[in-house]
């Protein structure tokens, strides 16, 4: 990206000749001023900040030079560039001419443009992939139910489930650009019996991977005003992790208790654990410690970072417990 287009090219012009007073008196009406020698040639830009800076000195006396860039600068070299000599506009040059000045606000305007833009087509991109994908998990599913081969069936199988991680990664991604000012909707909803749909809604996938999950939720009702959607979501990923990094033919534990007018729920599994080095990433987005399952599945490192966010659009708040090779413990509370 370069700043071609970014570059302002109406310009006020001063002459080096006028006095400080006049400077300042255009400087209140101008961000930068253009100064010309007495041969009409520019000899540089000046700022409020250089003028503040020297107040003191005529404007002969005052050091104007800055850096010199072409239109053809890539933005973030110029936005580096700017850093190092400390200021917030450079005169723009093409072949030693003087054409305008770049101005820093005028970057960062663009920058945040640009995020919205790539924010937008990369929402585009996750919904246009999700549809085919979940037609060829639902093409093979028929597929299973049709075949009878065993070898065959545990193909499809894994294919289905290949399927399955390739749209939790997505769902991921989708949720990744979460925005923290949106309101959520909330609605009354008892907690046990929310947390209940959320671990029945993920006994399929423990069951391909042969792990058995076992509820526990206490019989005391307590009411939160929710958002279902997303909190659903945070819960499921917790769930789902705890699936993905456990072995098959073991026991993923959900408890609920509730404490000093609090709701805990425990998700306890006894797969390979956090190392110590790993644990306070976690919860980082795009977190660079993100791991392949004990199957396989693959991570992106966006469960656990929508999950707190989530939390604590709740007014909740998650942590853990975990021993390497022994298993980890997750808490939420409400």
């Amino acid at each position: 990206m370069k700043i071609n287009n970014l570059i302002d090219r109406d310009i006020t012009y001063i002459s080096v000749s006028e006095s400080i007073a006049v400077v300042d008196l255009w400087l209140r009406k101008h961000q930068y001023l253009a100064v010309t020698d007495e041969a009409q040639h520019i000899t540089g830009i000046i700022t409020l900040n250089d003028l503040q800076a020297n107040p003191s000195l005529s404007l002969r006396q005052i050091d104007i030079s800055k850096p010199k860039v072409s239109q053809g600068e890539i933005i973030f070299d110029v936005f580096k560039l700017m850093k190092e000599a400390q200021t917030d506009f450079l005169p723009v040059y093409e072949k030693d001419g003087f054409i305008g000045v770049i101005a820093l606000m005028t970057i960062m305007e663009r920058l945040v443009e640009v995020q919205k833009e790539t924010k937008q087509h990369y929402q585009k991109v996750i919904h246009d992939l999700r549809n085919p994908i979940g037609n060829l998990r639902g093409l093979i599913n028929l597929l299973h139910e049709t075949i009878t081969d065993k070898e065959s069936r545990d193909l499809i199988k894994l294919s289905s489930l290949s399927c399955k991680h390739t749209m939790d990664i997505l769902d991921d991604l989708m949720f990744a650009e979460i925005d923290e000012s949106k309101p959520l909707v909330k609605q009354p909803t008892e907690m046990n019996s929310f947390y209940k749909q959320c671990v029945d809604e993920q006994l399929g996938l423990g069951l391909l991977k042969q792990v058995t999950i076992t509820t526990e939720l206490c019989e005391e009702k307590v009411e939160r005003d929710i958002d279902r959607i997303q909190l659903k979501r945070a819960v499921q990923n917790v769930i789902s992790n705890a699936i993905k990094f456990s072995y098959p033919n073991s026991t993923i534990k959900i408890t609920s208790k509730v404490e000093k007018g609090q709701l805990i729920l425990k998700v306890l599994d006894a797969g390979v654990g956090i190392p110590e080095k790993f644990k306070d990433d976690i919860f980082k987005k795009f977190t660079p410690v993100g791991r392949i399952g004990t199957n396989g599945e693959p991570s992106i490192g966006l469960g656990l970072y929508f999950t707190k966010l989530s939390v604590e659009q709740h007014s909740g708040s998650i942590y853990f417990k975990s021993t390497e090779g022994k298993g980890t413990k997750f808490y939420i509370r409400m």
